[in-house]
């Protein structure tokens, strides 16, 4: 269903962040052949209101743990209704990293339990599950919450906007990680004009309009040159090496276990 990509009319792939040249040779190769082309990023961690919750390492911890801050956030934490980024953040705050380094997500039976049983525990402290990224910035800026499980598009959205005051965390044991990318049809009518465009997806002007638009950040380091000092703050200059530390998404090994684990979770 996907053409290869046209190497010659996606001029702009070498320029992109080494990590993003990586995982399109892992996720988006066969037999020699390259079907997709990273266009933008961004990551999972938590965030807070700076005005009520004090500077802190960013940790899980402050998800789990009573006494990690010195703020009583008890019922002011929301976290993903999503069995997957729910239950991710509770296995890297045991420490269950390596289940992240293989081509699943590879959680023992046991693991799974501890897991499942951290979240249980944790729910005495919980204002809620949350969903859409709307929800999560109206509702945090109605100070329904004070720390909540998020991705980085909602705190960037909201400091466009003029709300200096959310803050971002990126959690010392990982951030899971996503990255977007665009492919052209098999049956496509002229498949190098397709991918001429796709190529603009990451050049660096068309990029930083796309990543100002989005809220994202592009693949494409050299699009800082067209970012103002606080885009790029925002979504423009990203060190390198902080993609190393950034766990992909990727497709988990005994789902099963993960969803009838998660239901137990929310009916406990």
């Amino acid at each position: 269903m996907i053409a290869p990509v046209d190497e010659e009319a996606v001029s702009n792939y070498g320029g992109m962040y080494d990590q993003f040249k990586q995982f399109a040779d892992t996720q988006f190769t066969q037999d020699g052949n390259r079907y997709g082309v990273p266009v933008r990023f961004g990551w999972y961690g938590y965030s807070y209101d700076s005005r009520s919750v004090p500077d802190h390492e960013a940790s899980y911890s402050i998800l789990f743990e009573e006494d990690y801050v010195d703020t009583d956030l008890s019922g002011e934490l929301v976290m993903y209704d999503n069995h997957f980024k729910a239950m991710s953040a509770a296995a890297l705050y045991l420490g269950y990293g390596d289940a992240f380094e293989g081509s699943k997500v590879s959680l023992s039976q046991k693991q799974i339990h501890e897991v499942k049983q951290t979240l249980i525990d944790q729910k005495p402290r919980l204002q809620g599950y949350i969903a859409a990224d709307p929800t999560y910035i109206k509702s945090l800026k109605q100070g329904n919450f004070t720390v909540g499980q998020s991705g980085r598009n909602e705190i960037v959205e909201m400091w466009s906007s003029g709300d200096d005051w959310p803050a971002m965390a990126t959690p010392k044991e990982g951030s899971l990680a996503w990255f977007e990318s665009a492919v052209v049809s098999s049956a496509s009518e002229n498949k190098t004009k397709a991918w001429e465009v796709i190529n603009e997806y990451i050049s660096p002007q068309n990029g930083a309009t796309l990543a100002k638009a989005g809220f994202s950040p592009s693949v494409n380091p050299k699009t800082q040159q067209h970012l103002s000092d606080k885009e790029n703050e925002m979504f423009g200059a990203i060190d390198p090496s902080r993609l190393g530390e950034m766990i992909p998404f990727k497709s988990v090994e005994n789902e099963n276990a993960w969803i009838t684990a998660w239901e137990e979770v929310k009916s406990a």
